[in-house]
């Protein structure tokens, strides 16, 4: 009767029940959608960027396409809902593996974005030059000049879309279609929340 008193009875049924209906599969969703998504950010983003940054003054190619890319940071995902949702559909795609393709689509204008401003402002082209001189390649260049120097921008990408990939509402409820088989946690704990409001 005291509705500031604590319980009287202490119990776990509510969290056997949840388990029971499913919820663990949108945890597990959630993981393998965050995971999958951020291991392609983290490796093939900075690669590229790298590549971008490097070669904007030289060549007009790469300035057209890095424009072109970062063009996705203008367009809200409500915009174009509608027609993603359908040509998924038709793909085949609505499900997780399609979800994972909508947030890495998502995650390169902006990673992409960050990445090529630090590399252009942070570090210098004489480092590559010496690195150059002394024989370095390309690859040899990134990995061991630029990649170590970049840490900073790629933890702040690092949590930046694992907070987005993990309360992403929209695209997940949209794409997915719901279900404990598909959607991620945000989704099931909104749709546990609704049903126990009544």
């Amino acid at each position: 009767d005291n509705f500031f008193g604590f319980p009287t009875n202490f119990t776990w049924d509510n969290f056997s029940r949840l388990l029971a209906d499913g919820i663990g599969g949108y945890y597990w969703n959630s993981v393998v959608i965050t995971v999958l998504s951020l291991l392609a950010v983290m490796i093939f983003i900075p690669m590229a960027a790298y590549s971008i940054a490097r070669n904007m003054s030289k060549r007009k190619a790469f300035t057209i396409m890095y424009t072109l890319l970062i063009l996705g940071i203008f367009v809200p995902f409500q915009v174009i809902m509608i027609p993603i949702t359908v040509m998924m559909s038709k793909l085949g795609l609505a499900n997780t593996f399609g979800l994972i393709l909508l947030y890495l689509t998502y995650a390169i204008p902006q990673t992409l974005f960050l990445y090529v401003g630090y590399i252009k402002i942070s570090i210098p082209e004489s480092l590559d030059e010496a690195a150059e001189i002394d024989g370095a390649g390309k690859v040899t260049r990134f990995f061991h000049i630029t990649l170590p120097q970049i840490s900073p921008i790629i933890f702040f990408n690092l949590i930046n879309q694992t907070i987005q990939a993990l309360q992403n509402f929209t695209s997940a409820q949209v794409i997915t279609e719901g279900g404990p088989l598909k959607s991620t946690y945000v989704l099931g704990l909104k749709l546990y929340k609704e049903g126990f409001s009544y």
